[in-house]
């Protein structure tokens, strides 16, 4: 009678079932936890260069005229989703499009200084744009202006060099940008990475 009462209210599970169910379950917690982290994930910031993916792609923001949506669990990785309503010609010259802000410490090295600004991007599809516009901007002492650049259905690391003007005031707001389709009909771009590189030293 003991040993009866003592196995009420339990279940006995064959030692296969409950390390198959454990495992299971681990799996499932691990995949939980990847779909819960935070997306404020810092840019990697150095010395001479900024680099923004990963995790770091969710902080872009888009300006009038364009779109952006952060995909981590897309095939190639984590990416940022761009697309443009407005064509570049009508609203290129009103908005960073979609942008990434430079953070303070990296900001404050630009001014005086050649900088190499670089995206890794493709089409979404064989609808996608054949081209791009890629900038830097400042707030206050000049921008790099939009620069067009060629893309394909393959990442491709598109890229220009800019002599950023010196500057000796205190405020600092700039980003990176880019107008996903020069044609504003929402044909969509994959952002994988973008990176600013310091190619000299202060002028």
């Amino acid at each position: 009678m003991m040993s009866r009462l003592a196995t009420l209210g339990r279940i006995n599970v064959p030692d296969w079932a409950f390390y198959t169910l454990a495992a299971g379950l681990a799996g499932a917690l691990i995949v939980l936890a990847f779909l819960m982290r935070p997306y404020n994930a810092a840019a990697v910031v150095t010395e001479r260069e900024l680099v923004v993916q990963g995790a770091a792609l969710a902080d872009l923001v888009n300006g009038p005229g364009t779109r952006v949506r952060f995909d981590p669990a897309h095939p190639d990785g984590p990416v940022a989703r761009a697309t443009a309503a407005a064509s570049y010609e009508i609203a290129g010259q009103m908005s960073a499009g979609v942008a990434a802000f430079t953070p303070d410490e990296f900001e404050t090295r630009i001014a005086g200084r050649r900088i190499r600004v670089e995206f890794e991007v493709r089409a979404s599809g064989p609808n996608g744009p054949d081209s791009v516009y890629i900038g830097y901007f400042t707030s206050g002492y000049g921008d790099s202006g939009w620069r067009e650049q060629a893309v394909s259905q393959q990442y491709t690391t598109v890229s220009f060099e800019w002599d950023a003007p010196p500057y000796e005031g205190q405020t600092f707001n700039e980003s990176i940008g880019i107008w996903p389709d020069p044609d504003g009909q929402n044909r969509e771009v994959l952002i994988r990475r973008i990176r600013v590189y310091l190619l000299s030293e202060p002028s």
